[in-house]
C-alpha cells in the first residue's frame, strides 16, 4: 500500500520542521512507499528554504515553489494532479490531522473510494469561526442531496476518483466540498469517521480571512447556479 501526502505551505517557518518530523514517524509504520509534496505558496519567510532542506534528508519529500500566491484551494489540486500513488490524503502545515489517525479510515476503504475525517470537536475555534464552519456546511447541504457533518477537515482519496473528477472552483473553502459532492453525483461511495482536531498552536490561519469566505462563497453560488442549468 502506497499514499501521497499533499501540504500546502503559506509562511509556516513555526511548523514546518516539526510537521514533517511527525508525518515521517507515522507515515513510515503504515505505508510501503509514500511520498511527502510540500507546496511552498510563494512564502515570505523561511518555509521554502527549510521544505528544501528537509528534502534533501529525506527521499520521500517533494517540493513545489509557487511563482505567486495561489491559495490553499490551487494548492491542493495542485497536490493532486501531482500525486503519484494509489492513495492521496492532504494536510494542514499545523498539523491537525494526526497521521496516526490513518488507522481508523483505512479500514473503511474496503467498501469506500472516499473517507471523510470529521472533526470530533473544533478546539481553539472562535466563535467567528464556529459560525463560518456552520453555515457552510447549511449551505452545502441546500445544494446536494450529500449529507456530512464535517466538508473541510481532511478525506483520504483513492487516486482514480481524483482523476475522474473536473474541479471548476479553485477556492480554498470550496474546492473540497466540490471534489465531494461531484464524486458523490458520479456514484463513488463516500464514507465518514469521526476523528480528533488537532488546533493550530504556532503559526496564523488564513482559512477565515474575510477574502477566502467570499470566493468561497461565490464558487458555491457558481456551482449551484450551474448545476440549476444542467437541470
Amino acid at each position: 500500500m502506497n499514499i501521497s501526502v499533499i501540504f500546502p505551505a503559506y509562511n509556516e517557518e513555526q511548523n514546518i520542521e516539526e510537521t514533517i518530523s511527525l508525518s515521517l514517524e507515522a507515515l513510515r509504520p503504515l505505508f510501503e512507499e509514500f511520498e511527502i509534496i510540500i507546496i511552498d505558496d510563494a512564502s515570505t519567510d523561511k518555509t521554502g528554504k527549510i521544505a528544501d532542506l528537509l528534502a534533501t534528508k529525506h527521499q520521500e519529500i517533494k517540493v513545489i515553489h509557487n511563482s505567486k500566491n495561489r491559495g490553499q484551494g490551487q494548492n491542493i489540486l495542485l497536490g493532486f494532479q501531482q500525486a503519484r500513488y494509489d492513495l492521496v490524503i492532504h494536510n494542514g502545515m499545523d498539523y491537525p490531522f494526526d497521521f496516526k489517525d490513518l488507522s481508523k479510515m483505512l479500514p473503511l476503504l474496503e467498501e469506500a473510494d472516499i473517507v471523510v475525517a470529521s472533526r470530533s470537536t473544533r478546539a481553539g475555534y472562535t466563535l467567528y469561526r464556529k459560525f463560518l464552519s456552520l453555515t457552510n456546511t447549511m449551505l452545502l447541504h441546500l445544494i446536494s442531496d450529500l449529507r456530512l457533518p464535517d466538508y473541510n477537515f481532511v478525506q483520504l482519496y483513492k487516486k482514480f476518483v481524483l482523476n475522474s473528477i473536473q474541479i471548476e472552483g479553485r477556492s480554498t473553502g470550496f474546492v473540497i466540498p466540490e471534489i465531494l459532492i461531484r464524486s458523490y453525483k458520479k456514484g463513488y461511495r463516500i464514507k465518514d469517521v469521526e476523528i480528533e482536531y488537532h488546533f493550530r498552536e504556532k503559526g496564523v490561519s488564513t482559512a477565515g480571512h474575510p477574502r477566502v469566505v467570499v470566493s468561497s462563497f461565490f464558487d458555491l453560488v457558481r456551482f449551484w447556479l450551474g448545476t440549476l442549468i444542467k437541470k
